[in-house]
């Protein structure tokens, strides 16, 4: 039995070794395995953002990691314009499209001629509007948004291997009012500010500034600036060169104010600290219009979700915003148009940021998603024609701007004709609000939202006293408090960890003791009076490089303080200016009593709160008082007075204890 088993499982083990050396010999000499198909990634290098009618649409193509180039076919057809935003939004995955009316030449990879770029060329000449049949040109009907499908596929097998959906853009042939976009461009970046005073700012970051701002400088349309304040602080110590590009790009834009860090409005409100976002929203202002050199507008806000708290909403008079923040719409058209947003207070100019329009910002090919991006203008220009109608572009949060993007968008922008760039203002000014039932359209705010992250209230209120205080005391330019300022806003930005705040506001309190630290009182030990009345010195100390006003505080239960205003017996509240230096102070007092007894020395901020220095006086009087001498004499005659009384009962004693012998 056990030899049958043993023949057996030879027998497939013989099988198994042939089945597998068969595979591997088919493996080796078909012609078509894995390893040997054709492969290869093309992506949009550059294209005509729109073309009239009779004009010419040029399209340059990457082709990148190619193996066997000609078993590679190049196809690109042109199909009948979209009729609707959402069919638009299926044809970028390349559903969709529609009949072709216009197909390229169908060429294999190998035998294309690349330009001077290294990319493929690809022209579509249009027919002229009326012009007879002629092949190879592409006959467009008007004005319309066609999709451009562009495929890479295997030639043998007919496969897709990579492929892609751009649009031509037909323009209009009349002079209707072109679609207004209000590019809404932020420039921040994560607080650069530390805990300890210094600036370092992300190099990620800078070099986001950086490319954002030369782009800005080569393509100054008109648009809306958004900056972070800090972020403008930390690049005039970090970068002024970034700076001065911004402070450039800023003189053709509109600039919108905002709080000094991205806050979240609603938790400052929630935990009570209405006066920190006020705070916030100056400083903000008093930065931009010092680091820019321009008037900031305070009448327009530009918010994110968690900026959306009713409150200050109702503050403002023009409120930007993402659509998710108000009441949806039931409308089958895109809303292009401002509207009202009713408050407690009244009613606010608003106009929604399109999501649609801000995801194309994240493509993965950044030119191909500029150009998708003004395809998608022109569909929502085209939707209603002959109306003045405008869109709101933001680039989603966290975008990392790209050259790639950014050059052919603002160029588009820029040459119109289908588009026109505007600020938030001209766009508010120029573009009716929708309206429904005969009435301005009316969307709510939607305030639902998660419950706000706490912040140290208490701790920001009390840095916020001491500073008030700090800040009565110092003449100048308050540059020194201005620093510890940035420190107690940037604890409140968003994103940051219960002890990320911590620390700032450590930071903030520990400024605020080294700046009172730079007044200090030199007089110390002891100090002898030897009449009634005398003048005790006192030194006090600045060594801060402004004059500082203080209230010099005496207190002593032995000592009336003469030409002072007495609060209480015993004490005396002076006030001085202190120049940098040391400045001597003569206190006038007038001992109560001899012996020896404390006289406290405290230097106070002006109103009180805070105790800057402190220091204990030993106060030694010798001189006899008058009631020390009226009682010395008293007790003189009352000694004088027993004495003689003492004597004369003595010798009346004496006597009669002798008289009967």
């Amino acid at each position: 039995m056990r030899r049958v088993i043993t023949s057996a499982a030879t027998s497939l083990l013989v099988v198994a070794c042939l089945a597998i050396a068969g595979s591997a010999s088919a493996a080796s000499t078909d012609p078509v395995g894995p390893e040997l198909k054709p492969t290869g990634r093309i992506s949009l290098a550059s294209q005509t953002p729109w073309v009239d009618g009779g004009g010419v649409f040029s399209m340059r193509i990457d082709i990148t990691n190619v193996h066997r180039p000609d078993g590679l076919e190049l196809r690109v057809s042109l199909h009948e314009a979209v009729t609707s935003r959402s069919q638009f939004a299926q044809t970028l995955d390349g559903s969709l499209l529609g009949d072709v009316v216009w197909r390229g030449p169908e060429r294999t990879v190998a035998g294309i001629e690349l330009d001077s770029g290294g990319a493929i060329p690809v022209t579509i000449e249009l027919r002229e509007p009326g012009a007879t049949f002629e092949p190879g040109l592409a006959q467009l009907v008007g004005p319309g948004v066609h999709p451009l499908r562009v495929e890479l596929r295997d030639l043998g097998t007919g496969e897709v291997v990579d492929a892609f959906t751009t649009h031509l853009v037909r323009s209009r042939d009349d002079d209707a009012t072109a679609l207004a976009v209000a590019w809404v461009q932020p420039l921040g970046a994560p607080p650069a500010l530390t805990p300890d005073g210094s600036v370092e700012l992300d190099d990620t970051a800078r070099a986001s500034l950086a490319l954002t701002t030369r782009a800005l400088v080569a393509r100054p349309i008109p648009m809306t600036l958004v900056p972070t304040p800090e972020t403008l602080d930390a690049l005039a110590v970090a970068d002024p060169e970034v700076l001065a590009g911004l402070r450039e790009a800023g003189g053709a834009a509109q600039v919108v104010g905002g709080p000094y860090v991205d806050v979240d409005a609603g938790a400052l409100l929630a935990a009570g600290l209405d006066d920190e976002l006020g705070a916030q929203l100056e400083r903000g202002r008093q930065a931009l219009a010092s680091t820019l050199g321009v008037t900031v507008d305070a009448s327009t806000v530009v918010a994110d979700i968690h900026d959306l708290a009713p409150a200050t909403v109702a503050t403002t008079e023009r409120l930007v915003a993402p659509e998710e923040a108000f009441a949806p719409l039931d409308q089958s058209l895109t809303l292009t148009s401002p509207f009202m947003v009713p408050t407690a207070e009244g009613v606010v100019e608003a106009v929604a940021v399109d999501p649609g329009l801000s995801e194309h910002f994240n493509a993965d090919d950044p030119v191909l998603g500029a150009h998708q991006l003004l395809a998608d203008l022109a569909v929502l220009a085209y939707d209603s024609p002959g109306r003045a109608r405008g869109v709101v572009v933001r680039p989603p949060e966290g975008w990392v701007p790209s050259p790639e993007f950014l050059a052919p968008a603002l160029d588009a922008l820029a040459s119109g004709p289908v588009v026109r760039p505007v600020t938030l203002d001209r766009f508010f000014d120029e573009v009716p609000r929708a309206t429904a039932g005969g009435s301005d359209l009316a969307r709510p705010l939607l305030v639902d939202r998660a419950p706000p992250p706490e912040l140290p209230a208490n701790e920001i209120r009390s840095l916020r006293q001491d500073l008030a205080s700090l800040s009565a005391m110092e003449e100048g330019d308050g540059h020194g408090l201005a620093d510890i300022e940035r420190l107690v806003l940037v604890a409140s930005a968003e994103g940051l960890s219960h002890d990320q705040r911590r620390s700032y506001l450590h930071g903030a309190r520990g400024s605020i003791d080294d700046r009172l630290g730079g007044v200090d009182i030199l007089s110390s030990g002891s100090f002898r009076l030897t009449s009634r009345q005398a003048a005790i010195p006192v030194t006090l100390v600045n060594d801060l490089d402004a004059a500082m006003r203080v209230s010099l505080v005496l207190e002593s239960d032995k000592l009336d303080f003469v030409e002072a205003d007495n609060g209480a017996t015993g004490t005396a509240a002076i006030p001085l200016v202190l120049q940098p230096g040391n400045t001597p102070v003569m206190v006038p007092v007038e001992a109560r009593t001899s012996g020896e007894f404390p006289l406290l020395i405290t230097v106070r901020s002006p109103d009180g709160r805070l105790d800057v220095a402190q220091a204990r006086l030993t106060v030694r009087s010798t001189f006899l008082s008058g009631v020390g001498l009226g009682m010395s004499v008293g007790a003189g005659v009352f000694l004088c007075v027993w004495w003689a009384r003492h004597g004369r009962t003595a010798r009346r004693a004496r006597r009669l204890v002798t008289s009967p012998g």
